[in-house]
């Protein structure tokens, strides 16, 4: 499909969710990029790490419900709701008198977060039918999470030059937030968008109806893909939450060359995610999966066996060939489920969502702790055994699930 066909297929509603999806990679970015700061004031990695499990225990419980809810109402009313839950889950962060309170917010945006992403996966998988051009659209989502990912940095860096405190980024995201949810209060251009999630299954789409999550996943090519997202989900947030802290703590780069390290990842995420989003590829999933997977492998077997290297550049190089090789996973992991069940769209993506959000649990709480009781640098580490799990399970995916998927 030609670039202006493909771009000029796309609705409001699907450039609205985009760029709803741009403003959750802002919120995402944030906190990876105000560790130090944060952590500071919490007094120990042990609390950041619990801090990081509450938020993406929220991403599970926003992924599973907003799964099963996209199948059930409307998604105007959806929209607008969780944009009412992210105003209070953000007003709690921002004015949160102590812990605890702080836990309650970062939960709430997540769960809005997660659902949000689920319901627009949806609506874009109705977009296109095939499922190359499917693979694309989906990819929107993760080029426009990635953009705001790698704002994020530069933008924290700037706001240090008139106040170092960890709450200012939080307190300016309620202008994103505000325009974000603007794009949802007109009805015309929902009412344009004919999909199941209007509700009026036909008798022609019986077939269509909700499958439960038990059932999606006794099918193979989705439970690998589900394994593949756990050690996948590991490994990116693993660095989004850690890496600020790595390259301050083991590589011995200054504070502002560790987020712009940060910065480096996630606009090798942009680039790939770009790629596939707007360049048609020959490539086959499976080759692109496994090119990629190699990058990835380079870029963090450089950051992890050459600690204390104290090159800035070659901090930014690595995680740049990192984010490259990480970057499109999501899309083509739920591409290839959406193919295995094409009507549903949306609990596969919840399904993938809460997958990648096991992964982030495990990178947040178990780095956190070994963190403190070893050191930053062996808990970093982790990272490249989990990288090596993901490649082990992107290969079972190709054995369980067959070539002809990957053609």
């Amino acid at each position: 499909m030609q670039f202006k066909q493909f771009m000029g297929g796309i609705p409001f509603v699907g450039w609205a969710v985009t760029f709803a999806a741009l403003c959750f990679g802002l919120f995402a970015a944030i906190l990876g990029a105000v560790t130090p700061e944060l952590r500071a004031e919490l007094g120990s990695y042990q609390r950041m790490g619990v801090l990081m499990l509450a938020w993406v225990s929220g991403a599970m419980v926003g992924a599973f419900q907003g799964g099963r809810l996209a199948h059930k109402y409307r998604p105007r009313p959806l929209f607008l709701g969780y944009f009412a839950v992210a105003f209070l889950g953000l007003a709690l962060i921002v004015w949160a008198p102590h812990f605890n309170v702080l836990l309650l917010g970062f939960f709430l945006v997540a769960v809005v977060e997660s659902a949000t992403l689920a319901l627009a996966h949806g609506i874009l998988a109705e977009v296109y039918t095939e499922p190359t051009a499917r693979a694309r659209v989906l990819s929107l989502i993760d080029v426009a999470f990635s953009a705001g990912t790698v704002i994020t940095p530069a933008l924290i860096i700037g706001l240090h030059q008139f106040s170092t405190s960890w709450r200012l980024p939080y307190q300016l995201y309620f202008v994103p937030l505000a325009l974000a949810m603007l794009l949802f209060i007109p009805t015309k251009p929902f009412l344009e968008v004919k999909s199941h999630f209007d509700g009026d299954a036909s008798p022609a789409t019986a077939a269509a109806q909700p499958q439960s999550y038990l059932t999606l996943i006794r099918v193979p090519t989705i439970l690998w893909c589900l394994i593949a997202g756990v050690f996948s989900g590991f490994i990116e947030w693993g660095q989004y939450f850690w890496s600020v802290s790595y390259g301050l703590q083991s590589q011995g780069v200054s504070a502002n060359a560790a987020r712009f390290g940060l910065q480096s990842f996630v606009a090798g995420m942009l680039v790939v995610r770009c790629w596939q989003a707007f360049f048609h590829s020959t490539l086959g999933l499976h080759q692109k999966l496994w090119r990629l997977n190699m990058l990835a492998l380079l870029g963090l077997g450089v950051s992890v066996l050459l600690p204390q290297h104290g090159i800035a550049w070659l901090f930014s190089v690595s995680n740049f060939l990192f984010g490259l090789g990480v970057g499109v996973v999501f899309p083509m992991l739920l591409s290839l489920m959406i193919n295995a069940a094409p009507t549903q769209s949306s609990k596969l993506s919840a399904l993938l969502m809460i997958s990648f959000t096991l992964g982030a649990q495990l990178a947040g709480l178990l780095i956190g702790n070994l963190a403190d009781w070893t050191s930053v640098q062996i808990a970093y580490s982790t990272l490249l055994g989990g990288l090596v799990l993901f490649t082990v399970a992107v290969w079972m995916i190709r054995y369980r699930t067959g070539r002809a998927l990957f053609k």
